[in-house]
Parts: structure tokens; C-alpha cells; sequence
């Protein structure tokens, strides 16, 4: 038993977004931007797992949740036996979802959860909106991009994983952030944010809510190192490590960033993976980074991110595998050099997109307004 979403005279959407958070917060920042362009007058249902967080975070948003039984595909294991109707389930969930809210668009973000959610709208005749927030498309967007209404790339490099035929259909926009990312506070005040030296260059290195294994370690293997260095460092280093239990004075580290948009302000340098979210958040706030693509990313998604910044001179890309060697020499390399630091920087912001999730929410009213004009 689904609940019940029955249709309004609002702008009705309906989204899937799931799994992850660089799947999520990309819908969510559209669909605050659709509340914002028609004045709170957008009635959205989000769709996803019933078992992953977007079961809490979307709701905690204040968002209207359906879950679905949908699962990923896990090889030769005994879940795999169920999958097929896993899929099929989710599929007739989706389209009760449609029919009861009758949106004038669908979203879909990507990752399995996107699948039985675009399908269903593909079934139902609903317009499609796909949002590829990588460089190359990923499985479930590569199948439904050929009968979306559009899709949103955030590389202009994405468009040659598509045929000619599709090019009316694709629009480079970015990857949609949430205004939540304010870099405007003083980079005095941001290191204070933190207890960092208000007057001292730092380096921010973070690798997301649980942590980046392999840059973790790598920093710890640099502490003695780095307390001789002349800047600062702010390390977070996720729920899953355990901290060394002492630190030099010049390294502040946590397990979470709360204000991003300070952490980033109070950084002359980014140490970081090269998930989509990360790298237009880099592009909006112009911090030039060194990139450690996570090497077990699905369809090397991060390594293909990662390598687009390197080729503009944004970012300077390090494999996993030579982390531990080099990573030290190499922010060094950039701390001691202020005009590479500023040619980076430069590089990073002509990159970024800060206007995509306007952009893509505005494309979602034209599309849905073309589909309210002709029913």
C-alpha cells in the first residue's frame, strides 16, 4: 500500500533521487528553486529505496515521500534472484504515484532508483527530465536519456556519450547546488568559524561523511611533517576513522564540516575526491584542489571529473595508489607558489556554474508549462 498523493492546481513534479547524497542534493537544490520561481506554488513527491538515506533526509526536508523496493544489482548473490521483481514492483509504484499526482514533469537523478521512476514516467507519457551530474552518463541514465525530454549535463565534455539526434535535447547547465554553499563571509572570520589562525594560509582536506580512507592515512603519515609547516591545515576525516591522539597545533581536525560554505572560504587549497557535488561546489566558490579520484567509483565517474578541472589547470589530479608518496610534496608545490594558486583559481571559477539549479528548475517550468498548456 502506497500513500495517497492526490493531484493539486499547483506545478506538480515528482522526483527520484536516492542512494547517495550526490544524488539527492542536486534534486533538492532544483526543487528549491522551483518553490522559489513559482512562490512556494510547487507540489513535489520524491521516490526512491525504502532502505538508504533519502528514507529520512527528504522527509526531514519537509518533502512528500514514496519508497520503493528497488535494489542494485549486487552479482551472484541471492538478493539478485528477487531483483527482476523488485524492479517490476517499483515500476507499478511509480506509475500509481503518477496517475494519483499527475505531474506536469519527472525528475530522475541517476543510480537505479532513477530507473523504475523514469520508465513509469516514459509508460505514462510524462515529460522527463534527466539530471547527469557526472562527465560520462551512468547506466540507468544512459537508458533513459534516449526518450527524455531533456537532460542537464553539467560538462560540456558529456555531450559525445550522446547521438547527434539527442543534441536539441541536452543542455549544459551545471550540477545543481544548494544555496547553502555562502562563501561570502571573511576569510578571517571563516578560520575563526573553525579556531584556525585568522592570518594563516590553510589547506581544507575533507573526503565527505564517512571519510576517504587512503587521504586519511596519507595525512596521518605527514602530521610530523606538516607541523613544521608554515600553514594550517583543516582535516575532516569522517565517522570511520579513528584519530591519532595527538595533533600538531597547526592541524585542526573533525569528523564533520557543518558550514561548508566557511570551511571552503577559510582554504587557499582543497584535498578532496572528485564526486560531482564536490566538483561544482569547487567550481562555484574557485578553490583550485587536488583531486583524488575514488578509484572503486562504478563507471570511473570520478577519474573522468577529476581529469576535465586538470585539463583546464584547476585542479591537479593524484591516484590513490601514489597518494601516500607524493601528496605532501605536492600541496607544497602549490602553498609555496601564490601565482599558481591564482591561476588555478581562476581556472576553477570559469568552470563553475553557480546559477545550474536556477537554470535546470527553470527548464523544468518550460517543459512542464508546454505539458499544462496542451492537457
Amino acid at each position: 500500500m502506497i500513500a495517497t498523493v492526490a493531484p493539486s492546481e499547483n506545478f506538480r513534479v515528482v522526483v527520484a533521487a536516492g542512494g547517495t547524497g550526490g544524488h539527492i542534493f542536486p534534486a533538492v537544490a532544483v526543487v528549491e528553486q522551483l518553490q522559489a520561481l513559482t512562490n512556494g506554488s510547487c507540489d513535489v513527491v520524491f521516490m526512491g529505496s525504502s532502505d538508504r538515506m533519502e528514507t529520512t533526509l527528504v522527509p526531514k526536508l519537509g518533502y512528500r515521500y514514496v519508497p520503493m523496493p528497488i535494489a542494485g544489482f549486487k552479482g551472484l548473490a541471492l538478493s539478485t534472484l528477487t531483483l527482476p521483481m523488485k524492479v517490476l514492483t517499483s515500476i507499478r509504484i511509480a506509475r500509481d504515484v503518477i496517475r494519483q499526482h499527475q505531474p506536469h514533469v519527472v525528475v530522475c537523478t541517476g543510480a537505479y532508483i532513477s530507473y523504475p521512476v523514469g520508465v513509469a514516467a516514459i509508460r505514462e507519457h510524462i515529460p522527463l527530465v534527466v539530471l547527469e551530474s557526472n562527465l560520462n552518463p551512468g547506466k540507468t541514465n544512459s537508458r533513459l536519456a534516449p526518450k527524455a525530454t531533456a537532460v542537464v549535463l553539467a560538462f560540456e565534455e558529456s555531450r559525445r556519450f550522446y547521438p547527434d539526434s539527442m543534441t536539441s535535447r541536452l543542455h549544459v547547465l551545471g550540477n545543481p547546488v544548494r544555496t547553502q554553499i555562502d562563501v561570502s563571509k571573511p576569510v578571517d572570520q571563516a578560520r575563526l568559524t573553525y579556531g584556525l589562525d585568522p592570518n594563516r594560509a590553510t589547506v581544507l582536506v575533507f573526503g565527505g561523511s564517512l571519510g576517504a580512507h587512503t587521504i586519511n592515512t596519507s595525512i596521518e603519515r605527514a602530521l610530523p611533517e606538516i607541523a613544521d609547516r608554515p600553514w594550517q591545515l583543516l582535516w575532516q576525516t569522517g565517522k570511520g576513522y579513528t584519530p591519532p591522539s595527538v595533533l600538531p597545533p597547526n592541524v585542526t581536525m573533525l569528523p564533520f564540516l557543518e558550514d561548508m560554505g566557511s570551511a571552503y572560504a577559510a582554504a587557499d587549497l582543497v584535498v578532496s575526491r572528485s564526486g560531482a557535488t564536490t566538483i561544482a561546489e569547487l567550481g562555484i566558490v574557485g578553490k583550485p584542489a587536488i583531486l583524488v579520484p575514488l578509484a572503486t567509483a562504478s563507471t570511473n565517474e570520478q577519474q573522468h571529473n577529476a581529469r576535465v578541472l586538470e585539463k583546464h589547470h584547476a585542479a591537479i589530479v593524484i591516484s590513490d595508489n601514489v597518494l601516500r608518496e607524493i601528496l605532501l610534496p605536492t600541496i607544497d608545490s602549490v602553498m609555496t607558489d601564490q601565482n599558481r594558486r591564482s591561476t588555478m583559481s581562476n581556472a576553477m571559477l570559469s568552470l563553475g556554474k553557480p546559477f545550474a539549479a536556477h537554470d535546470a528548475a527553470r527548464l523544468v517550468l518550460r517543459i512542464g508549462d508546454r505539458e499544462r498548456g496542451s492537457s
